[in-house]
């Protein structure tokens, strides 16, 4: 089937395919815009992200990237609806929908690992994006999973238990989420590109998974909380009412989406490391 959807996009004469492929990135992302998915400006860098990897990895690693994207925002909105009202949580600086900065944390290794495929044609380039899509996977459904947990999570630093959302906290169910989503998309990556190694699939999942644990040791330590002076809590806002917040912990310029970025970087780098010594 995804042998059949590429020839039959690829065939078509120059400029079509081009242009079928930014019109239906274009759909796509308006259509993420409408159901508030994502703001403008994540509707924005979605429609460039997904245009380079269809261009250059076809519907192999398009169908992937979209595989992330769909499920990370279903189990999202599930779990947001599921504990609405349960339980109090620290206060993060954005909500659920998506905008430039969480989509380019997210996707920004796998769109350059799929440039370095379409000039290189080196395998390594396919593993390096593998681990990276399945990094931003597990990290997603390691917090939106971990938050529906009976227990309260405990902070990675310290195994001492944190309010519900604090970066930095884990909970066994998260870490359980994590894992096997990183193991689907691993499966999925070793299905949809052929001639990989098996070993090349395990990398994939390893990386995912540990890049997952890695967003949650530099939430512990180095992402910046604030104390909310009206409530006491903790929050990832930097400011209230126009006024700055006291730096509770961590360094000031350091947010979530820095995290998710550094933490997507190691797992991608680390991957392209490794892989030269398994393919």
């Amino acid at each position: 089937m995804i042998r059949f959807l590429d020839n039959a996009l690829f065939s078509l004469s120059w400029p079509w395919p081009i242009v079928v492929i930014a019109l239906s990135m274009a759909v796509i992302a308006v259509l993420a815009y409408l159901a508030r998915s994502l703001d403008l400006g994540g509707a924005l860098a979605a429609f460039v992200m997904g245009v380079i990897v269809l261009w250059t990895l076809r519907f192999e690693g398009f169908l992937l990237f979209l595989l992330f994207f769909v499920s990370c925002t279903v189990v999202g909105k599930l779990s947001k609806r599921i504990r609405r009202g349960k339980r109090a949580e620290v206060a993060e600086k954005k909500g659920h929908r998506r905008d430039l900065m969480q989509v380019v944390s997210n996707g920004l290794m796998a769109t350059i690992a799929a440039l370095f495929w379409f000039f290189s044609s080196k395998n390594i380039a396919l593993v390096m994006f593998g681990a990276a899509v399945a990094e931003a996977t597990s990290d997603t459904f390691a917090g939106d999973i971990g938050r529906l947990s009976k227990h309260d999570p405990v902070s990675i630093r310290n195994l001492r238990p944190v309010p519900v959302g604090m970066s930095g906290g884990v909970t066994f169910l998260g870490m359980m989420g994590a894992l096997i989503s990183s193991a689907v998309i691993a499966f999925c990556w070793y299905v949809s590109f052929k001639g990989m190694r098996i070993s090349a699939a395990i990398l994939v999942c390893l990386m995912g998974f540990a890049g997952a644990v890695v967003d949650s040791y530099l939430g512990a330590f180095v992402q910046a909380h604030y104390i909310d002076p009206d409530t006491g809590m903790l929050t990832e806002s930097d400011e209230k009412n126009g006024q700055k917040l006291e730096l509770a912990q961590g360094i000031r310029w350091v947010d979530n989406d820095m995290v998710n970025l550094m933490s997507n970087v190691f797992s991608s780098v680390f991957a392209l490391g490794m892989g030269v010594l398994i393919i």
